[in-house]
């Protein structure tokens, strides 16, 4: 993936890391996205390594209803290595949980991911 734009890596990250459900599926993108040593950074906890992003993602889609997927909506921004975009998640006609994402990329894969959440209504 190293020949992908930044911004596509970041949307990337979202459709085939933070959907997938299989851990060793999950387990590959994050290989081909993710720098070996990188970081995600929540409001409450950061975590590296793709073991531990891994993890994380099984934990949040666990806690999800069926049939729920994390969508980006708007255009992916980027430049200089750093790109932001916004997304939402829900299962099919519903929104439960929405914000904004912000990665720096080093050696074409994501090294450090930042999370945003809208405050719930």
């Amino acid at each position: 993936m190293a020949d992908q734009s930044i911004t596509e890596l970041l949307e990337a990250s979202i459709g085939r890391v933070w959907n997938e459900r299989d851990d060793r599926q999950r387990l590959t993108a994050i290989d081909e996205i993710y720098h070996f040593d990188a970081i995600i950074y929540e409001p409450e906890r950061s975590v590296t390594g793709h073991a531990a992003i891994s993890a994380v993602v099984a934990g949040v889609l666990a806690d999800m209803p069926p049939g729920f997927r994390f969508e980006v909506i708007g255009q992916t921004l980027g430049h200089h290595g750093v790109a932001v975009t916004h997304w939402q998640g829900g299962p099919p006609g519903q929104i439960i949980v929405s914000g904004a994402d912000a990665a720096r990329i080093v050696d074409g894969k994501i090294h450090e991911h930042w999370f945003f959440f809208n405050p719930a209504d």
